[in-house]
């Protein structure tokens, strides 16, 4: 072949022979996936039907963003179950809700692990939190925990005061503003992170934000995480562009984390002085 395409560079025809090149360059990258796609999947079951996809990013160029109404509309083309590349990862999607309940709850134990997205894993520590944490002993001691120390009956009736007194706190609130805007997402989110903080450090949520708007603080942090959780980042679907960060979404990350961890370090703090002069 090398042979052959210097003869032709040596008669000027170099134009067609680059165009020749490339085109067998293309249909050798095709076979490549093709063969890399079949490889893989021998020995496991055959996977659903779904698109096809271009070599190296898959079916990326062709998801709009309205991706349910897309996915409805391939579920017509190719059934309740199918599949398709983002770059090197398959997706499958699950597409009713019966096939949805026997995913996430008859057989919660094969689908429970997932792989961490860059910014989950920032988030989590690596995954080491009850809701990223694969199910492992170590999971089931953190759910155990959690159970026991706040959603037993015990511990939420000895916390129905903070809830109580939260909620009446909220309704004064709105009830004082009759006649003007209120937001009631912040007014929400607010009491909410006042009753969890409450059940948790007790009192803290009062005294640990000395400006008072820990809740306003909390929403503006959480707000930001979940929106980052839920972006698309190039990093996830190539995993070999990670390290550049194209679209800042680790940068930010960790920028959000430093700023919830000084959010619970004040509250903390402030519970050990607390204890400290009680």
């Amino acid at each position: 072949m090398v042979s052959w395409w210097w003869e032709m560079s040596n008669n000027n025809n170099l134009a067609l022979c680059i165009i020749i090149t490339l085109t067998l360059l293309i249909i050798l990258a095709i076979l490549w996936f093709k063969f890399t796609l079949s490889t893989t999947s021998n020995g496991a079951p055959s996977l659903p039907p779904g698109p096809y996809s271009l070599p190296i990013v898959g079916y990326l160029p062709f998801l709009g963003p309205d991706l349910h109404k897309q996915f409805t509309n391939m579920a017509r083309t190719y059934g309740p179950i199918f599949k398709f590349y983002i770059g090197s990862k398959l997706h499958v999607v699950v597409n009713t809700p019966d096939l949805a309940k026997i995913v996430v709850r008859d057989q919660d134990e094969i689908f429970a692990n997932h792989n961490l997205t860059v910014a989950a894993s920032i988030i989590t520590y690596g995954g080491q939190d009850i809701a990223w944490a694969h199910n492992n002993a170590h999971w089931r001691n953190l759910r155990k925990m959690f159970v026991h120390e706040v959603l037993s009956n015990k511990n939420l009736d000895a916390c129905s005061p903070f809830r109580r007194d939260e909620v009446r706190k909220t309704i004064k609130n709105v009830y004082c503003k009759i006649g003007t805007k209120v937001n009631i997402s912040e007014i929400s989110f607010s009491t909410e992170a006042n009753v969890v903080t409450n059940m948790v450090w007790e009192n803290s949520a009062n005294h640990g934000a000395k400006d008072g708007h820990l809740g306003f603080e909390l929403q503006m942090v959480v707000s930001k995480i979940v929106e980052l959780l839920g972006k698309p980042n190039m990093s996830d679907y190539f995993p070999s562009l990670a390290w550049f960060d194209l679209q800042g979404v680790e940068r930010d990350m960790k920028a959000q984390l430093k700023k919830i961890d000084q959010i619970l370090e004040r509250i903390i703090d402030d519970r050990s002085n607390l204890t400290l002069k009680g």
